[in-house]
């Protein structure tokens, strides 16, 4: 099966995470590309596991033995996820197509269905060869984009690496350290009354303003903090607002939804406890527990496993840099678990969750070959 071949494939499958479209099943969820995957590794003769810990929200787990056949080989994974967002906007979204820019565009084809083809590329040719002196897995991960569901369960009962490649679009470069996400949800309270009797009301969008303005200004001092090396500052944003019923009431109830992105020395804990000092008297409010969390990671860029993937990636990329992503991954998962990780795949992520997401082929071809080489001098 050749590189086209199969991210046309993978792509045609819908795999939206249910989170990110509503009342569609006929694109929503991982299902499809589950069942391809497990058919795909049958007929090559490779192992796979089918795992749902969560019901209809399937991980699928290749794995290839060593090629000594030793259970206690080092354990080399790749991660890359199944699930999508959803572009409304994209025309055609489920078919591969060689634009006039010379890339192929798609949903999904830089996040992650590119990276996901790399990673099955390269197992297949490590089967071909008859496996590495490693042992070698690709972790087919559903819900990304939205909880971590997938990656989180399997490394806590099923997949236990030496080192992890996290996949996801950097344009081969290899990525030492990310941003961390977490979110909360910000309530204001008052009394409804008809608009007409407004003195006799309280209005929690006006509650809502103050506390967002408040939000803004913590914004500004997060912003202006001494930076980290590679990932600059923490941020943080108001993502949405929604509150009332109708013009002529005045509304009882106003909802935020706050978005903040950790440096690695952060927690949601410290991160927690500055919006609510931003908050106290300023405005009266309710803040939920955290209804996201995405932890940040780093890794010492000295490290055996980086310099090994970083000389593998300048065969291929001669100037292949070490550098931080601003967005998260599952190497905050592979990270929590104390894996030797780095974040590393074709594509560029900066054009993901949008009608722009393109890939060029030569790139997944040249991962291919950056991960089999490093699995078979991973000892």
């Amino acid at each position: 099966m050749d590189t086209l071949d199969l991210l046309k494939k993978l792509v045609a499958l819908p795999s939206v995470n249910p989170r990110c479209i509503r009342h569609r099943d006929d694109l929503a969820g991982e299902t499809r590309v589950a069942d391809f995957l497990c058919a795909l590794a049958a007929e090559n003769g490779i192992g796979a596991r089918r795992i749902e810990t969560v019901a209809g929200r399937p991980t699928v787990i290749w794995d290839l033995p060593a090629d000594n056949g030793d259970p206690g080989a080092p354990l080399l994974a790749c991660f890359a996820h199944i699930d999508t967002v959803w572009v409304p906007e994209m025309p055609d979204p489920f078919h591969v197509r060689l634009e006039d820019d010379g890339f192929y565009h798609g949903l999904g084809v830089t996040d992650d269905k590119g990276s996901l083809t790399a990673a099955l590329l390269a197992a297949l040719e490590l089967k071909k060869r008859g496996g590495a002196p490693c042992r070698f897995a690709v972790a087919c991960t559903s819900d990304e984009e939205s909880g971590f569901i997938g990656a989180e369960s399997i490394l806590t009962e099923h997949l236990n690496p030496d080192a992890a490649i996290v996949m996801e679009g950097t344009n081969l470069d290899v990525i030492t350290a990310h941003k961390g996400t977490v979110r909360w949800r910000v309530t204001t309270r008052g009394v409804s009354v008809h608009s007409s009797l407004v003195p006799a009301g309280e209005n929690a969008i006006y509650k809502a303003a103050r506390a967002v303005l408040a939000l803004e200004k913590l914004s500004e001092e997060l912003i202006a903090r001494p930076q980290h090396r590679i990932l600059k500052f923490p941020t943080l944003s108001v993502g949405t607002i929604n509150g009332g019923t109708q013009a002529n009431s005045v509304p009882d109830f106003c909802e935020i939804l706050i978005d903040r992105r950790l440096l690695p020395h952060e927690t949601p804990e410290q991160a927690k406890a500055e919006i609510c000092a931003a908050l106290d008297g300023v405005v009266d409010y309710e803040i939920s527990d955290r209804i996201m969390y995405s932890a940040p990671f780093e890794i010492d860029e000295n490290a055996p496993f980086v310099r090994r993937m970083l000389d593998e990636a300048r065969k291929f990329k001669p100037d292949a840099a070490i550098r931080g992503l601003y967005c998260s991954t599952e190497a905050g998962n592979t990270g929590g678990f104390r894996i030797p990780s780095v974040v590393f795949g074709p594509g560029d992520v900066a054009c993901a969750h949008s009608v722009r997401e393109r890939i060029d082929l030569a790139e997944i071809d040249k991962a291919v070959q950056i991960i089999v080489n490093t699995a078979e001098n991973f000892r």
